[in-house]
């Protein structure tokens, strides 16, 4: 994990805590930067889809010899 020192005004430090409801200015910005993450990736499967990298009409349990899942 890095540590780093980063200046970040009071308003928005008070504006993250309110919408991640944080308690200290530490969990609300480690909140912040693993929202912004996980929106990344969001974003990078979206464009994935869009761009025909990942077909979600594919259905593997269709395929000739194809052995599915089981409940089981």
């Amino acid at each position: 994990m890095a540590r780093i020192t980063v200046e970040i005004d009071e308003e928005s430090l008070a504006d993250i805590r309110t919408v991640f409801g944080a308690e200290t200015d530490e969990e609300a910005v480690r909140a912040a930067v693993a929202d912004a993450a996980k929106r990344l990736r969001r974003q990078e499967f979206f464009e994935a889809i869009d761009t025909g990298q990942i077909d979600l009409t594919y259905d593997a349990r269709s395929e000739e010899g194809g052995q599915g899942r089981s409940a089981a």
